[in-house]
């Protein structure tokens, strides 16, 4: 009984942190607006710096990328997603989507690979309040859950990196499910970095308005992610014991 009420609990519990993340990273900026720590011209000088290293070295450019893309991978960094924005604001729609892809992808079958050998148990640890709640799915078909859980994902994200690796999977149906199942967040955080991009390269502040109409897909999409989680949680995994609709 008790596990049943912690996992209606988890993915509620999940969006409100969400959301509060979200309403901070607003406050913060507007704050910083308001106070003059942070200026437009300041946002739109740090945009060009970065981008004329990126033309210039572009090869050192990518590679710090994935290497830090990874390192927060290994670390099993909460947020490892949100930097796909700065590598859309920095590389350009296509390259990004491209390299973010790679990294997300290698990322995830370096710490499945760790997982499985030398950070077994420090990685187990941090994974151990989630496996009760995805073991009965996983145990009734690897592929199909791991998919679904990168599609839709039901715990954190560096949790579904961790958590296959622990409770058995093989490579195979990893890597298939991971290079599928990426491609909606990669997709969807490049877009909204492409377009934060687009606003500073024009060197005006911006029409909050239009601003706001371009990024409301993707950020409706980004937001429905995460409901989308609590569905497959109730309707796809069941409870130890019970069986997929």
């Amino acid at each position: 009984m008790t596990e049943g009420v912690e996992e209606k609990r988890g993915a509620p519990l999940g969006l409100i942190a969400w959301g509060v993340g979200a309403a901070g990273v607003i406050a913060g900026l507007t704050w910083a607006s308001a106070t003059g720590q942070l200026t437009w011209s300041m946002a739109v000088d740090a945009k060009e710096a970065a981008s004329g290293f990126v033309a210039g070295n572009a090869v050192l450019a990518y590679a710090i990328y994935v290497a830090l893309f990874v390192a927060m991978a290994l670390a099993l960094f909460p947020a490892q997603l949100w930097i796909i924005m700065f590598g859309a604001m920095l590389f350009g729609f296509w390259p990004a989507l491209i390299v973010s892809w790679a990294a997300t992808v290698t990322s995830a079958i370096v710490v499945f690979a760790l997982a499985r050998g030398v950070m077994a148990g420090r990685y187990r640890a941090k994974a151990g309040k989630y496996l009760a709640k995805v073991e009965a799915g996983f145990r009734l078909d690897q592929l199909s859950w791991i998919l679904a859980m990168r599609l839709f994902p039901a715990v954190p994200y560096c949790i579904t990196n961790v958590a296959p690796a622990v409770l058995g999977a093989r490579m195979a149906p990893f890597v298939v499910a991971t290079l599928i199942g990426v491609i909606p967040y990669v997709a969807a955080y490049t877009f909204a970095g492409d377009k934060a991009a687009a606003v500073l390269d024009a060197d005006v502040a911006p029409d909050v308005g239009r601003l706001a109409g371009d990024l409301f897909p993707v950020m409706l999409a980004l937001a429905a992610l995460p409901v989308a989680a609590i569905l497959v949680r109730k309707l796809w995994m069941k409870p130890e014991g019970g069986t997929p609709s």
